[in-house]
């Protein structure tokens, strides 16, 4: 007679295979990583910052060509415009709303720009000093003034440089008079990322001049020297003459009136 073998057990099935994200939150493997993922979120902004800062400047630094902000829009032209060529011109509006005569006329006596620096590295950047760095000198302008004198009303304190000084420095200019060196006392430290702007002021009596501002840094603990001009290169002003071919004085922003230049209205002009 026939008898039945009897069932061999069954083996157990083995346990399943953890996934790797499974295998690493448990035991030694997890702190690793943790530790791993901790160094990275140190590490990863150092990284950046390295790389960066190899492939931009400590600080960019630029000016405006806009003017700024001023209240005298004083002009001259080298040639005589008579006063039988007013239409050419236009009404002072026009001839401030970038006319053909402006866009050849020179600013007078005064001049306004906006100088920009920017932090754009992680470094220690400190703004130290301003000067302006003379690119010629020539004599006043005097074929036709444009005199359109202040009216008032525009923010008091600025960076101010008399161009008529041998080296001429950042000043105090406070209520439109120039003051002691502006940075003696206020040397600037610049942030990553961080922006300052400052309003500038250049004035001349004694020459036609051409020029751009430098910018004194000291970065890292090494000085170093940026400079700041406009988009076409540099900037330019005249000083008032004495005499002029033709003088077109405002009179409201509809209308001129035309002094005699032998009586040297100029004198008058703001």
């Amino acid at each position: 007679m026939e008898t039945e073998s009897a069932a061999e057990p069954e083996s157990p099935a083995p346990p399943p295979r953890r996934r790797w994200w499974q295998r690493l939150l448990r035991g030694p493997a997890f702190v690793v990583v943790g530790l791993v993922a901790a160094l990275t979120g140190v590490a990863a902004p150092a990284l950046w910052n390295t790389a960066r800062d190899a492939s931009r400047p400590p600080v960019l630094v630029w000016a405006s060509s806009d003017g700024g902000q001023l209240d005298d829009h004083s002009y001259a032209l080298p040639e005589v415009v008579p006063r039988q060529q007013a239409a050419e011109i236009g009404i002072p509006e026009q001839f401030l709303s970038d006319s053909p005569a402006l866009r050849r006329s020179v600013k007078v006596r005064v001049h306004g720009t906006t100088v920009t620096i920017e932090g754009a590295r992680s470094r220690d950047v400190v703004i130290t000093n301003m000067h302006a760095r003379i690119l010629s000198r020539e004599p006043n302008i005097d074929g036709t003034l444009f005199c359109i004198p202040p009216q008032g009303g525009l923010p008091a304190e600025k960076i101010g440089f008399d161009l008529d000084e041998f080296r001429p420095l950042a000043r105090v200019l406070d209520g439109g008079k120039l003051g002691g060196p502006y940075f003696a006392d206020q040397a600037q430290q610049l942030a990553d990322g961080e922006t300052v702007v400052f309003q500038v002021e250049s004035r001349a009596a004694r020459g036609h001049y051409r020029w751009v501002i430098d910018v004194d840094l000291v970065i890292d603990g090494k000085p170093q020297t940026y400079t700041a001009k406009p988009a076409d290169g540099e900037f330019e002003m005249s000083g008032v003459s004495d005499h002029y071919g033709s003088v077109f004085n405002w009179s409201g922003r509809d209308s001129w009136t035309f002094p005699d230049p032998a009586q040297n209205p100029a004198g008058n002009c703001g």
